[in-house]
């Protein structure tokens, strides 16, 4: 997928004679792979990274590295730039000079907007009005720019008025076709609620098995159920970065040997995360997140009767809260409705985000009237894709004391980016209410509390959302 939308975007670019590519993505885990991976077929200096690991968030750095890099994520005067959905949309309803100057470039571009699902509902309305305007011609006083929509569970966007009338083109024909012939696994409902200690002694039932839950305390949960389970492994965000790699590294190796292997995750497994388990257990929750842990299931297709999903309502389970808790009620009701073998059927997604955006207040913090009134400062401030105040914490993992040394005893681009590994994101008033949480620059802490090798942090008890924008 990678590779395909670059391809389309260059063909597109040339034919039509426009300037640029932006690539944006919502989950900042799968950022640093996607530039590589464009690099490799472009070259170091054709391609612009820009996101949260290049903005040093304390202090002014001022070395020729950190300065050229400041004013190229600015202007974005580069052929290719791959960012964060973030960036790209904060910036165009910003009102400041430093993130409007890069504005401009993104005239006669073609702009590729990965996973479109992942867009927060209580802000598509001004959201999609910025579509509009980015896709309407030079001539009529828009932007010129091609848009590109790519997700296997595309929303019924033309239900929303800033949206209805565009000129919409699906890039591949007859695609339900398609869903028809890639199918690769067999979708099942248990809808009887599960107590932890059921659902534990399921998954020990089975060699090779990947659960994933709603909230990191409903990980904990079912990671606590299964007790001493030497097969039995964690992936959430109270996990830093290096810590989630080595996890994965040991999972897939044991998927390919054969191993017994059994993986409890949150929806960070679903951003990005290139696993292939035989059988996959999904907590109800919003009908295109089941589709995204359906696809770690019989991935390659080397299960000949294909691979096994399993969707279950955990008992006592969390719910992130907002349009997330009205996604996961509308699935829920849409799931005891239909047979579940409709989760292949491209129809039923439309008709799932048709009515979430029916239910969800699409424009939640007024955007569209505050733009009316030209009230620019305040859309700014409302305009948050992500709206939760968080920290970056540096948690005590190989490597990490080390890293935080030469960061603090000489700050700069390069030593922030090599901290990267050994960050998780907290409540910024969790952070400065913890006795754990010792802040040793403004606005970046260490954590002095426990690690657990298996847990990760396991004093921080409120959630994050998994899933960075």
């Amino acid at each position: 997928k990678t590779r395909s939308g670059l391809a389309f975007a260059l063909k597109h670019a040339l034919r039509h004679g426009l300037r640029r590519v932006v690539v944006a993505i919502p989950y900042t885990s799968i950022i640093d792979q996607t530039a590589q991976e464009y690099r490799k077929i472009l070259g170091e200096e054709t391609v612009l990274e820009h996101h949260s690991a290049y903005e040093v968030p304390v202090g002014e750095e001022q070395s020729e590295e950190a300065i050229r890099w400041r004013l190229a994520t600015e202007n974005w005067d580069f052929p290719l730039v791959v960012t964060t959905t973030v960036q790209l949309f904060e910036s165009i309803f910003a009102n400041t000079p430093a993130k409007m100057r890069k504005l401009h470039r993104l005239a006669r571009s073609v702009i590729l907007l990965d996973e479109v699902q992942a867009l927060p509902p209580e802000l598509l309305q001004p959201t999609l009005e910025a579509l509009r305007l980015l896709a309407t011609p030079v001539e009529e006083g828009g932007y010129g720019a091609t848009v590109v929509l790519s997700t296997a569970t595309q929303p019924a966007f033309e239900a929303i008025p800033s949206f209805s009338g565009l000129p919409v083109r699906e890039m591949v024909p007859n695609y339900p076709q398609h869903f028809a012939l890639l199918r690769r696994v067999r979708y099942t409902f248990r809808r009887e609620p599960l107590s932890w200690e059921a659902l534990a002694e399921e998954v020990r039932s089975k060699p090779q098995v990947m659960v994933v839950l709603n909230a990191r305390k409903d990980a904990l949960a079912l990671l606590e159920a299964l007790g001493d389970d030497p097969h039995a492994f964690h992936l959430s965000t109270l996990l830093c970065p290096a810590h989630r790699r080595e996890v994965l590294a040991e999972v897939r190796r044991r998927l390919r040997s054969g191993e017994p292997v059994r993986l409890v995750s949150t929806q960070v497994v679903e951003a990005g995360v290139d696993l292939d388990f035989p059988e996959v257990w999904r907590a109800v929750g919003p009908l295109d997140r089941v589709v995204q842990a359906a696809g770690r299931c019989n991935r390659e297709g080397q299960q000949p009767s294909g691979g096994q999903v399993v969707l279950f309502e955990p008992q006592g389970g969390r719910s992130p809260s907002g349009p997330y808790r009205e996604g996961m009620g509308l699935a829920r009701l849409l799931l005891n409705r239909e047979d579940p073998e409709r989760l292949h059927d491209p129809g039923l997604y439309r008709e799932y985000f048709r009515r979430l955006f029916q239910e969800v207040n699409t424009d939640a913090h007024r955007i569209q009237d505050l733009r009316r009134e030209m009230s620019f400062p305040k859309v700014a401030e409302r305009y948050r894709l992500i709206r939760d105040d968080t920290v970056p914490v540096v948690v005590p993992y190989e490597g990490a004391k080390e890293a935080l040394e030469v960061f603090l005893a000489a700050p700069s681009l390069e030593a922030f980016r090599a901290l990267q590994p050994y960050l998780v994101n907290l409540y910024r008033r969790e952070a400065h209410r913890s006795p754990f949480a010792e802040e040793v620059r403004p606005g970046l802490f260490r954590w002095t509390g426990g690690y657990d090798p298996r847990r990760g942090i396991v004093e921080a008890y409120n959630d994050p959302a998994d899933l960075v924008i």
